[in-house]
């Protein structure tokens, strides 16, 4: 067919047909894309739900059927306190090592080397020491701010036992043992003190009659600390608020390859 002058090959084809409702129309570019593109990767896999767990419930009687029961002891003594204007100061403890990481206060030893190493620096000042991250002190310390360097000394197991070749029977390791002590591997540890607040003394008597506020209760947590540093310089187990003696005779057995260790958990408390 012949074209007219102003007419195109564009102009003499059909109108395309009608699409349905429901298609939407590709584009030729963008058709040619979507194939050259990699398909995109699958979904991660769903993570399984975690099983949920419950408290288990008491028996209905109130006492369990297995194991062996224990007598437990509880002494409550009468505490006095005369009235006093003087503060505890609290400071905060941060241990790092020399590399600025931090220290696991739980695997450092005895915390009083740190008072007996620095007694003067600290001015004669007592303390009491959680264990984590709280220090008390009844006067101030020199300074408000201050880092001291403690270097402890870990020993290890402690003895190893070594023994000659031959024995008196000529068996091996049959030989007299010697106790060979490890060599000490001493860690140096930056102590940083850092004042936080003044907790008033007067407060434990307001506790102890009774007349309970919001400060109330941080004066006898101190006392509770003081308590627990006596008993780590006794050299007892401390868990929280509670101290072990290391005895064979406070050992217990509880069944299923379990000991149980008789202590002592102290606290005050307002009557």
């Amino acid at each position: 067919m012949a074209l007219h002058d102003g007419e195109t090959a564009a102009d003499e084809l059909p109108p395309p047909p009608p699409l349905p409702p429901n298609v939407v129309p590709i584009i030729a570019e963008d058709a040619a894309a979507s194939e050259s593109e990699p398909p995109p990767p699958p979904p991660p896999p769903s993570k399984p739900a975690k099983p949920r767990r419950h408290i288990m419930a008491r028996p209905p009687n109130g006492f369990g059927k297995k194991g062996q029961p224990i007598q437990l002891l509880a002494n409550h003594y009468k505490v006095s306190v005369k009235p006093s204007e003087e503060f505890f100061n609290h400071y905060y403890v941060n241990l790092k090592y020399e590399d600025d990481t931090p220290v696991d206060s739980k695997g450092i030893g005895r915390k009083d080397k740190l008072q007996h190493t620095y007694h003067s620096e600290l001015a004669n000042k007592d303390f009491a020491y959680d264990g984590e991250k709280s220090l008390f002190t009844i006067e101030d310390l020199p300074q408000i701010d201050n880092e001291l360097i403690m270097v402890l000394e870990d020993i290890g197991s402690g003895k190893t036992a070594a023994g000659s070749p031959g024995g008196n029977n000529g068996s091996p390791g049959g030989g007299d043992q010697k106790s060979v002590r490890r060599p000490y591997q001493a860690k140096t540890i930056k102590v940083e003190l850092k004042f936080a607040a003044t907790i008033p003394m007067a407060a434990i008597g307001h506790a102890i009659r009774g007349q309970e506020s919001e400060h109330s209760l941080e004066p006898l947590r101190v006392l509770d600390i003081i308590l627990r540093q006596h008993s780590a310089k006794q050299g007892c187990l401390l868990v929280c608020l509670s101290f072990f003696h290391n005895n064979p005779s406070n050992f217990v057995d509880l069944g299923g390859g379990v000991m149980g260790c008789r202590g002592f958990h102290s606290s005050f408390r307002g009557a």
